[in-house]
């Protein structure tokens, strides 16, 4: 037996892909070290996450999920001037994405390591 799709059934399908797609990054960072302790706070890091990201030109999943792994271990990195030169960069979105991430995880393995010495 076949089926087809209605107009209503096509109109629903954008909606239901982000929100599968808004599902998926919240997986990832609850999956991450740290990660927020309940949904609400999750549903706001990643609403604004989500938000930065659009504004930053990340229209990929996995550059996205990379960006907002990012904006987990340094949530003010848009404010630095190495993110902002990648930002600024003209490069592909997922190389700057990969930047990012890497330069947050070494900033945040800086700051672990200098209060471990204090």
């Amino acid at each position: 037996m076949g089926w087809t799709l209605t107009q209503e059934d096509l109109d629903h399908m954008p909606a239901q892909q982000q929100r599968v797609r808004c599902f998926a990054l919240a997986r990832h960072l609850m999956e991450l070290p740290d990660p927020p302790a309940d949904w609400p706070r999750c549903k706001a890091e990643l609403e604004t996450g989500l938000s930065l990201a659009a504004e930053a030109g990340f229209t990929s999943l996995p550059a996205t999920t990379l960006f907002l792994e990012a904006l987990h271990y340094v949530p003010d990195a848009l404010k630095h001037p190495v993110v902002k030169g990648y930002m600024d960069s003209g490069a592909l979105e997922q190389f700057r994405a990969e930047r990012i991430l890497e330069w947050a995880k070494e900033r945040k393995q800086h700051k672990e390591s200098v209060d471990e010495l204090q």
